[in-house]
């Protein structure tokens, strides 16, 4: 793209061709567009030009910031899509045109229908970063800023890019997600398919609440963060987050609320949380659990494509149905993820955690990994594809589960209703034990909405 916020600007160097000189210079015959260019003290004059030419001539009046008259004449070009322009272009300009006016809603839609089909073109991603940004919609400008700054920017660009992004961080308070979905699930209580198991060489019977049940809910979710600011470098992090999953069978809704608080320090090259946590859980109307302990988690950039995490947990959890199964758990993480290219961004973690129950033979080590990739298509799809293995070791009662999933995400960047757009989810679960009696496997799926505040 020729012209953009991030290249070198000439908006305040005056043109030394006048616009209707330029086009009197460009008549040519072939397929061509008529406008009128009208000069003070003169008559309006009609020209035919080429849309080539044409859109030259938009060009140069855009750098004269003369955001009307180049808004005429990309509008002529693109309702008279004239041979041999090319549209992503005219789409480019008239975003340009857009933000010169301050109209940055509007510059975010042309930006956004350009990368719709082409995801590659960094520039158009930068302005799009840009306008998003100018609408406090720092969420997705973030995302997006993210997004090209490994891909072979000049240098002083970069800068640029990361002035915005400190920005972004510096003036982040607020931050609401709300999302609603249907979510069939083909094992809604993780249970054995078949009506006997076999535990020690003696068969057993299960009654039907212990088999495996499928059916399908309706699950709403909110989660907010709220980030007031203390001193310079400090602030005070705040999140709370419900999930409720409500089934025709009252038996297997499923509601879910947390709760966490702490100072969050924004050092030059790293960002350091320490939260207290507390969390809720409901499970067909009665109380299933509760928690409360601690966490931390470090965020540091390692390169302009790569970003690290390490995280640590300490939660005291209390089973009402199970107390054997209560006590306290510890879990450390270390992520990281990588901008791979100018569409796709993948990432990989592994987790290891203890669970310290007050019955020996539920007490255990799990050893997770984890990876995903996601990637902008066109057709305006992003689509994530991301595998999960893991391993629960009982060493008192020598059970080992070994846990393997895949889950797949798509969303239609273009459907946008009043900022929500549709995500289709789908993930595969199967466990396998040493002891069939925990033996399951399960599909579910997510299909609904979700809207970034």
């Amino acid at each position: 793209m020729r012209q953009s916020f991030f290249s070198d600007r000439k908006s305040d160097i005056q043109c030394s061709v006048a616009a209707l000189a330029l086009a009197a210079a460009l008549l040519t015959a072939g397929q061509a567009a008529a406008i009128t260019i009208e000069q003070p003290g003169q008559a309006p004059e009609t020209v035919t030009l080429s849309g080539q030419q044409a859109l030259k001539v938009a060009e140069e009046l855009l750098l004269k910031k003369e955001y009307d008259e180049a808004g005429a004449i990309l509008l002529r070009l693109a309702q008279a899509d004239p041979d041999k322009v090319d549209l992503t272009q005219v789409r480019f300009l008239t975003g340009l045109v857009a933000v010169g006016r301050k109209d940055f809603v509007a510059a975010e839609e042309h930006f956004r229908s350009i990368l719709d089909r082409n995801p590659d073109l960094i520039r158009v991603r930068l302005e799009l970063a840009r306008s998003l940004y100018e609408q406090q919609k720092d969420g997705a400008a973030a995302y997006h800023f993210q997004y090209v700054l490994g891909n072979g920017l000049p240098e002083e660009t970069k800068a640029l890019v990361r002035q915005f992004l400190r920005r972004i961080e510096a003036r982040k308070v607020f931050h609401l997600q709300l999302g609603t979905a249907i979510v069939p699930n083909s094992n809604i209580n993780n249970g054995p398919k078949d009506d006997t198991v076999t535990v020690f060489g003696l068969p057993f019977q299960l009654d039907d609440a212990a088999q495996k049940q499928s059916g399908t809910g309706l699950s709403t979710s909110l989660n907010v963060a709220a980030f007031p600011k203390l001193t310079d470098r400090l602030r005070l992090e705040t999140r709370a987050g419900a999930r409720l999953v409500d089934h025709s069978n009252a038996d297997f809704n499923n509601v879910f609320m947390s709760f966490e608080f702490g100072p969050r320090l924004q050092a030059k090259k790293a960002t350091v949380s320490v939260l207290g946590a507390f969390s809720k859980r409901w499970f067909g109307g009665d109380r299933f659990s509760r928690s409360h302990g601690m966490r931390m988690v470090l965020t540091t950039p390692l390169s302009d494509r790569m970003r690290f995490s390490v995280r640590s947990s300490y939660a005291q959890v209390d089973y009402s149905s199970n107390p054997n199964r209560s006590g306290p758990v510890y879990s450390g993480a270390v992520s990281m993820q990588r901008v791979m290219d100018k569409r796709t961004v993948a990432g990989m973690g592994f987790q290891v955690t203890r669970e310290e129950a007050n019955a020996n033979n539920l007490k255990n080590h799990q050893y997770r990994l984890n990876a995903f990739i996601s990637r902008e298509l066109p057709w305006g799809i992003t689509a994530q594809v991301a595998p999960d293995y893991y391993i629960r070791d009982f060493q008192s009662s020598s059970r080992l589960d070994e846990t393997y999933g895949l889950s797949f995400r798509v969303t239609k960047r273009d459907w946008r209703y009043h900022g929500f757009a549709p995500v289709f989810s789908y993930a595969y679960l199967k466990n396998v034990s040493n002891n069939p009696f925990f033996n399951y496997d399960r599909h579910s799926a997510d299909i609904g909405v979700t809207r970034n505040f």
